[in-house]
């Protein structure tokens, strides 16, 4: 049987679920006819430079994930240097170091674990001993998201991102508050806390949503090479959420991102990541296409850990034996309190499986979310979970016990906003239209947001 002859085989069994036969109409729709040789070429190369890349991330460990100084980026005028902007461009991940104090940051970690003992009915995860909270709008929580350094770090990773037209209304400069939880993680050697690899913001959605599937079309032809991750063009369209499960994250992150509250060393209770970017996302779309026996097939409705109505895409070794997992994902460095750490939307990660350390593990998760279309309607929500001083709607489905508008020391006030950019991405203050050197897309974009939140007049 030749590679490009699709199978026909009747199989007695399959690698993973196999779904319903519209998923066959898909897949055959994904990769054109003439586009199917290139593509099976493509996917050896892929699977060789893979190999290649598992080994360089298993030879460097940890420092395969870039880092800088605050101090660098703001001495650079808020931009990251080009050599660290390419090294950034390819792992998909980047750890900013000291964007606050120490001291801030160890404060806020303390005002937290209080605010948790002052109300011991809030939810949180696991039950017995909650280490995730279902909290959103502590004072802690809503300092961290407008202070101006941590909005700075925000602006000066999103300079990664950019499209093609000037004229697409789309603000990578502007960041629209995305209400989080945060994470004190006790030491145990408990399994309870596992959170295995993943990619979040959709499962089959990356296939099936035109729009999603839009961002990723040169690898479904074949030409992996010339994919940009980067390219934001597609992105503000994308749904990722086709099944709605109520549970998912319905604004665009273009970075996700935690603040570290804590002395955390690696391994110790924290994040994992694989540090190649354009190489895994590329594989993972075109797996499905080689799941049965590593041969072109395009109509065998099978989508390895895309499970439709699913949050998150689940590789697996055996499913994804090429990402060579066990070399390409590595613990992230040791981390100090006011480092702020990102990864781009795509890049798969996961949790350690333990906490060996001797001290908690504690961080604020606050992801870049951009002014754009899509990204405009979680701001009005947004506003208005403040003002109600409810879980975002994101969250609404999810368990949370005693309620934080309960609270008097709630920190849903306008005084815990720390900067006028902080009110501007809660929507209490315009977008700045007139300020210079912006895109015609730019502009039209903060004159759209002002005039839906409306701010027009001010």
């Amino acid at each position: 049987m030749s590679q490009t002859t699709t199978l026909t085989v009747a199989q007695t069994s399959y690698p993973c679920p196999l779904l319903e036969q519209r998923f066959s109409e898909l897949k055959q729709s994904i990769v054109r006819s003439e586009d199917r040789d290139r593509v099976i070429e493509s996917y050896h190369r892929l699977t060789k430079a893979l190999e290649v890349e598992a080994e360089r991330i298993a030879k460097e460990g940890p420092k395969s994930i870039p880092e800088i100084d605050f101090s660098t980026v703001e001495s650079n005028g808020g931009h990251f240097p080009k050599g660290l902007v390419e090294q950034v461009r390819q792992t998909g991940c980047v750890i900013i170091r000291g964007v606050v104090s120490e001291e801030q940051a160890v404060q806020w970690e303390n005002d937290l674990r209080s605010y948790t003992k002052r109300h011991p009915k809030i939810a949180g995860f696991p039950k017995h001993d909650p280490q995730n909270f279902s909290l959103f709008w502590t004072p802690s929580q809503v300092q961290i998201r407008s202070h101006p350094r941590v909005l700075k770090a925000m602006h000066a990773v999103s300079k990664l991102w950019h499209l093609t037209s000037d004229e697409t209304p789309f603000d990578m400069a502007t960041q629209v508050a995305y209400a989080d939880r945060f994470r004190i993680r006790h030491p145990s050697l408990d399994l309870e806390y596992t959170l295995n690899a993943h990619q979040d913001s959709g499962a089959i959605e990356r296939w099936e949503d035109p729009d999603y599937r839009a961002c990723y079309q040169e690898i479904f032809e074949g030409r992996w090479e010339d994919y940009d991750p980067w390219n934001a063009d597609h992105r503000s369209e994308a749904k990722t959420d086709l099944y709605a499960s109520g549970k998912s994250c319905t604004a665009f992150r273009s970075l996700q991102g935690w603040i570290s509250l804590s002395h955390t060393g690696t391994g110790e209770g924290t994040l994992r990541l694989v540090p190649e970017l354009k190489l895994s996302t590329a594989y993972q779309l075109l797996r499905p296409y080689f799941i049965l026996n590593e041969t072109f097939d395009d109509t065998t409705p099978l989508f390895p850990g895309a499970t439709p109505g699913r949050l998150q895409f689940l590789p697996t070794n055996e499913l994804h034996p090429h990402l060579l997992m066990q070399k390409s994902m590595v613990g992230i460095p040791p981390v100090k309190p006011g480092d702020y750490v990102f990864w781009h939307c795509d890049l798969i990660h996961e949790v350690d499986k333990f906490h060996p350390g001797t001290r908690d593990s504690s961080v604020s998760y606050n992801a870049c979310v951009p002014l754009c279309p899509y990204n405009l309607e979680n701001l009005v929500k947004m506003h208005k979970s403040f003002l109600d001083v409810l879980p975002p709607a994101d969250f609404e489905k999810y368990e949370h016990g005693e309620l934080e508008r309960e609270h008097e020391d709630h920190g849903a006030k306008r005084e815990n906003i720390l900067s006028l950019e902080g009110l501007r991405a809660l929507g209490f203050e315009p977008f700045d239209e007139s300020e210079d050197g912006l895109t015609p897309g730019q502009r039209e974009m903060r004159r759209l947001a002002n005039e839906r939140l409306g701010l027009s007049s001010k």
